[in-house]
């Protein structure tokens, strides 16, 4: 723990040197990573931001304007370091969109004439993250949103990150032998959930098949190649988000390669039973729901296989959209 006469000493250093800020932040970096680039409205939208110092030396921080003060024993990233923008952008975030409109200055949060120091040791990153919707409440309503920071009175400027608020939506399947219609669970994968949405959004699914059967157990499909080996065109690979859904009769998860827990693409299953051993394996992002998916499912699963768990006739993915789930959908 760094002690009082440190800090103290640090401030009075800094302080009698006159460093300039764009000087006492070289070698710092600003970030902004939102957990997902799909929202669905009226949910949190949680925002990272921080700092990286890639020094061999500690950086002393402070907020320009205010009155560098001594830091609690325990401290993230304080906001008055997130909201250190100044004239150069208002209070440091600052969102807009494609047509032109901005907002810099959050509700719920005004600048003090005092700010704790910020000592960010060699090698090292401080951050906090936030439910924007506090502090911008434009994200309470749909749309695609640009969120760039520019900290320190604009010495800083990270990269942008790009979010889309939109209702929620379920997906529906179409194929020769009828309709299956996917609950999507935000809330337990939220990036295999906006993966899904945007493969879907964008028709790559359209005209894929469905290119494994295992009688009993579940149907594979999605790959470009159909036959198991692709991967989405970009070269995109999904981390696991390993949750508590059970795999249980409709619940749709993504496909691995190689049994890498970090290799999701776009190949996705449906199981037809209860699968234990696969809890906690494969990500469960999706729900069958309605008696027309479920007797899809089990039109899917009598259609015969080879020897390789090929099914015998063309298992087409004729159509793949989404519709707006329902305000009472289960999640």
């Amino acid at each position: 723990m760094i002690s009082q006469a440190v800090v103290l000493a640090t401030v009075a250093c800094w302080m009698s040197a006159g460093t300039a800020p764009e000087a006492a932040l070289s070698g710092v970096r600003a970030r902004v990573q939102p957990s997902s680039t799909q929202f669905p409205l009226n949910h949190p939208v949680w925002v990272q931001f921080s700092l990286e110092n890639t020094n061999n030396d500690v950086v002393t921080l402070t907020v320009p304007g205010a009155e560098p003060q001594i830091p609690p024993p325990e401290m993230g990233l304080p906001l008055s370091h997130v909201f250190s923008g100044g004239s150069s952008s208002a209070a440091g975030v600052v969102l807009s969109t494609e047509g032109g409109r901005h907002w810099d200055e959050p509700v719920k949060y005004r600048s003090t004439n005092q700010a704790p120091i910020l000592l960010l040791g060699a090698h090292s990153t401080a951050g906090a993250t936030l439910d924007l919707r506090d502090f911008f409440p434009a994200l309470r309503s749909p749309g695609q949103f640009r969120v760039t920071w520019k900290p320190y009175g604009g010495n800083l400027v990270s990269e942008s990150a790009v979010i889309t608020i939109a209702p929620r939506k379920q997906v529906e399947i179409v194929t020769d032998d009828g309709t299956m219609l996917v609950n999507l669970l935000y809330d337990d994968a939220p990036q295999h959930v906006a993966n899904f949405l945007e493969l879907a959004r964008t028709g790559f699914y359209t005209g894929k098949t469905f290119h494994r059967l295992e009688p009993g157990y579940m149907i594979q499909g999605g790959c470009p190649r159909g036959d198991g080996s692709g991967i989405r065109l970009d070269g995109k690979r999904l981390p696991s988000e390993s949750n508590t859904r059970p795999h249980e009769k409709g619940s749709v998860s993504m496909a691995l390669l190689d049994d890498d827990p970090d290799s999701g693409s776009c190949q996705f299953f449906i199981c037809n039973t209860r699968q234990k051993d696969w809890d906690g394996r494969y990500t469960v992002f999706g729900q069958l729901v309605g008696d027309e998916s479920f007797l899809t499912l089990d039109r899917l699963m009598s259609v015969a296989v080879d020897e390789h768990g090929r099914p015998q006739r063309a298992l087409y993915l004729r159509t793949v959209r989404l519709i707006d789930a329902p305000t009472d959908a289960s999640p």
